[in-house]
């Protein structure tokens, strides 16, 4: 044992393994107690090599060992170190176990009460360990902080620090604490100026009482705030661990500030945000600063410089070093090269990093550093030096236990140095690894911190892009018209689909933003379209310079429709929007609708016409989801007046049609200005005459039930929904769909206290969810009152999301605010389409949409276009 500690303190860490792994084999009489400190000992060097499996199992040894020697203290205490290591590699509800037990109680307050069941808190509760308490603290804080709860990890962070302030002997866990209050406050802050751009897309007001400003003013301010607490923290944190001695929490504050301070950076000078590698444990991704002093590199990176050599070699040091690297150039998460101003001083640090995690066998630490090191190369285009270093990653991170999330990073490198040499097949070969790389862990790693979302489009999905791009190339535009017959063009058209369907899956599982298992039909094509022979499925697929529209006809026979000029299409369709948008305008424009329908649909039209297609789905990428494809204008018709109309995300994740032809509505809105108990006004604009709609949809569905204004309330609409099987939910009232979480809701009548509700997104689902596990999932779901953000094209993804996540398999919505008098003229006529037995979902809505259009032919589309169906249109 005493061997095996000396190793350790010289760095030697895999010689301190084999040493205690040996005086456990040798003495079959050790006590459980000295057991216990053997395998704590070897979790802690596990640990230091980035062994995570060995370190957990290590960890949970020692507990069973101490609990065995009745060291109540000391198995509480390796409840936390092993919820540590869960917290790492994203596995926080595992973590809250260990920490709290199964049901926590928490009330956020300025003096946090805590109640836990059971777990590490607990039983430094009851054992009065103060430092087992401060430890849970920590750590529980940290579960909360990356499931995006910021306000209950503030407080619990804050009980920590009055605890901490209190006994002498909890002094050394001020700095931590400090450091991860730091790093709370700085991703709040970063969070909130990411939604404000949201909100300032959507143009939403706040009204809450006495309050004028718009929501995203609102987040701005919060924003400055938070970074000015962010800052001051990490200041107070390397000051706690200067104090101390603590040269390995002063390098995290150090690292913590450094993330913040290049962030800021970055978005200063109009590049894309930086980001460190998610590498180094309990130290962020990065955070975004606002005003904060350029000198504050300098001495950041000097002082780094001089911890890290002092530091004994491990796997944080490894991480520091690489971080440290990164920190003298502008980077960028898609890793887009950019102008190194320090050249010498990132390959310094970067081949550091490298001799550290060789120096202790850590193969993890290894792949980054040479991954990194490649990425250099690549940006000088030294391509033989690139592939050298970039092939070193791969092979360090196949040999590691736990380098899928950097593994990934480098057959993208790979692909991406291969395909700049114009060596287009063997970059595909290596796209292809790293999606199916990224696919075995994309689940972990989008849900593992919510905030991820905002950084998914620099991280993630430049890989399933880049790698679409790169299938399409080789099809000449010239083959816009024509079938597709050679046999690798096939091959490369089916792949690109499969891609765009992984893509999909990708960014609705990333819009969701929690653990939520989304499974993948991998026959759901040929099982949608077996009997359906007049369907066409047209997948846009959104590039930098072109846009592609690859339509699949329902006699097999694939074309591909080429748009030049994607910039230009997408002004087309954003103007085509904001003219639908403003339908009480009394003279209509539709120049931009017959501008879309000419570079849409035209060069399709004759394969559509031959194959006596009457249904058309579409899988719309980027801005295209934002606009009604019913409203396009051959100069004579509406799209709708020709075909039926769909949308869906993606086939894969499309259900089946349950066939049935009874239809019970659980039919709930209101009519009135209400105040919620946020304290927000919604004015009866937009639901004006939903009781009437309400009515006339009971009339055509028997057996169908309404809630109208104060009968319209969380708990009786949940209610509602269980004791009756109903296979229609029609919901006629205010609603959002946004990427900013509190301003996704649904507005309920006001409750017995006056105030109206607003059931989130989650509710909403969770409400359905329970109605669908005693029942058959429901068939469609409509909003009728709602809209999406304007020109926000992942925000319709939540339209998907209401049918997707629930289980319905439909949904009908709206992408802006549908005139009550429309709604009562359409939906009544929907539904009534809908009871026939040969009528689809989408011919209903054709034929309820073409009837407003006989009424008024001369009057704005955008009158009843904002109406889409999403997801199964049989």
């Amino acid at each position: 044992m005493e061997q095996g500690v000396s190793a350790y303190q010289t760095g030697d860490y895999r010689q301190a393994i084999a040493l205690w792994q040996q005086a456990i084999q040798t003495d079959s009489a050790a006590t459980p107690a000295v057991r216990a400190i053997v395998h704590e000992n070897l979790a802690r060097a596990y640990q230091q090599v980035g062994e995570t499996q060995a370190a957990i199992s290590s960890w949970e040894a020692a507990a069973t060992y101490y609990q065995a020697s009745d060291n109540i203290v000391q198995f509480g205490r390796m409840l936390t170190e092993q919820a540590q290591v869960y917290i790492n590699i994203g596995q926080q509800q595992r973590a809250v176990a260990l920490l709290c037990g199964e049901n926590v109680s928490l009330t956020p307050a300025d003096n946090i009460a805590i109640r836990c069941t059971g777990g590490a808190y607990a039983i430094a509760e009851t054992a009065q360990d103060q430092m087992g308490r401060v430890a849970a603290l920590g750590s529980l804080a940290e579960t909360y902080r990356l499931s995006s709860d910021y306000a209950t990890a503030e407080s619990i962070l804050k009980a920590g620090l009055t605890l901490a302030d209190g006994e002498i002997d909890l002094v050394p866990y001020r700095a931590p604490l400090l450091n991860s209050l730091a790093n709370l406050y700085g991703r709040t802050a970063r969070t909130k100026e990411l939604r404000a751009e949201a909100a300032e897309a959507l143009g939403l007001q706040d009204n809450r009482r006495g309050d004028d400003r718009s929501v995203a003013e609102r987040l701005r301010n919060e924003a400055i705030a938070d970074r000015q607490l962010a800052q001051h923290f990490f200041a107070e944190a390397i000051d706690a661990a200067k104090a101390q001695s603590d040269l390995a929490s002063e390098m995290r504050a150090h690292l913590g500030l450094l993330a913040f301070y290049q962030d800021q950076l970055n978005v200063n000078t109009g590049e894309t945000r930086g980001d460190f590698p998610q590498l180094i444990s309990q130290i962020p991704i990065s955070f975004y600063l606002g005003q904060i002093k350029t000198t504050i590199a300098v001495p950041s990176r000097t002082r780094l410089a001089q911890i890290i050599s002092q530091l004994p070699a491990n796997r944080e040091t490894a991480y520091a070093a690489i971080a440290l690297a990164k920190a003298y150039r502008t980077t960028a998460r898609d890793f887009t090269c950019t102008n190194y101003k320090d050249r010498d001083e990132v390959i310094r640090w970067l081949q550091t990093g490298q001799q550290i995690a060789e120096q202790i066998g850590d193969d993890r630490a290894a792949s980054f550093a040479y991954g990194e090191l490649g990425h250099v190369a690549e940006c000088q285009r030294d391509w033989a030096e690139a592939t050298r270093l970039t092939n070193l990653a791969q092979l360090a991170a196949t040999n590691a236990l736990d380098s899928a999330d950097s593994l990934y990073l480098w057959e993208w490198q790979m692909g991406r140095i291969l395909k700049q040499q114009e060596q287009q097949s063997e970059a595909a070969a290596f796209y292809k690894k790293a999606i199916a790389t990224l696919e075995s862990i994309r689940a972990d790693i989008l849900t593992a911190d919510r905030d991820l979302q905002f950084d998914f489009r620099d991280s993630v999905e430049p890989i399933y892009r880049q790698y679409i791009e790169l299938q399409l190339a080789t099809i000449p535009s010239d083959l816009a018209t024509k079938q597709v017959e050679a046999f690798s063009d096939e091959e490369r058209i089916g792949e690109t689909l499969r891609t765009v369907d992984a893509l999909r899956l990708a960014e609705l599982q990333n819009f969701f933003g929690d653990n939520c298992v989304l499974v993948a039909s991998t026959d759901a094509r040929e099982r949608l379209l077996a009997d359906d022979r007049q369907t066409t499925v047209i997948t846009s697929v959104v590039l930098p310079d072109r846009t592609a529209l690859i339509a699949n006809l329902p006699d097999g026979v694939t074309k591909i429709n080429w748009i030049d000029d994607t910039p230009e299409l997408k002004a087309t369709a954003e103007q085509f929007r904001s003219k639908l948008v403003r339908f009480t305008d009394r003279v209509y424009d539709g120049s931009d609708g017959e501008t879309l329908y000419e570079k849409l649909i035209q060069p399709l039209e004759a394969e559509l016409q031959r194959t006596q297609t009457e249904t058309l789905v579409f899988v719309q990428d980027g801005f295209l989801r934002n606009i009604p494809m019913s409203a396009l204008y051959d100069g004579s018709q509406y799209l709708i007046q020709k075909y039926a109309i769909a949308t869906t995300p993606s086939l894969s994740l499309t259900a089946s049609s349950s066939g049935t032809r009874e239809f019970r509505a659980l039919a709930v809105g209101l009519d009135q200005e209400v105040v919620t108990e946020s304290g927000r006004t919604f004015d009866e604009t937009g639901v004006r005459g939903v009781p009437l709609t309400i009515e006339k949809i009971i009339q055509r569905l028997p057996g169908s039930r309404s809630l109208i204004n104060e009968e319209f309330t969380t708990e009786q609409f949940a209610a509602a929904l269980q004791e009756e099987r109903y296979s229609i939910l029609h919901i006629g009232s205010h609603g959002q769909f946004s990427t900013v979480p509190e301003e996704t809701f649904i507005i309920t009548g006001p409750n017995a206290a006056g105030l109206a509700e607003e059931i989130t997104f989650n509710q909403l689902e969770a409400i359905i969810k329970e109605f669908s596990q005693n029942n058959e999932p429901l068939e469609l779901i409509t909003l009728t009152a709602c809209q999406t953000a304007t020109g926000n094209d992942r925000a319709t993804l939540g339209l998907a999301g209401v049918a997707i996540q629930s289980g319905a398999r439909s949904a009908i919505a709206s992408l802006w605010n549908l005139p009550g008098a429309t709604s009562i003229e359409l939906m009544p006529i929907f539904y009534e389409q809908l009871k026939e037995p040969t009528v689809t979902k989408a011919k209903a809505l054709q034929q309820a949409q073409v009837r407003a259009i006989e009424k008024d032919p001369n009057g704005n589309p955008g009158k009843w276009a904002p109406l889409v169906l999403v997801g199964n249109w049989q």
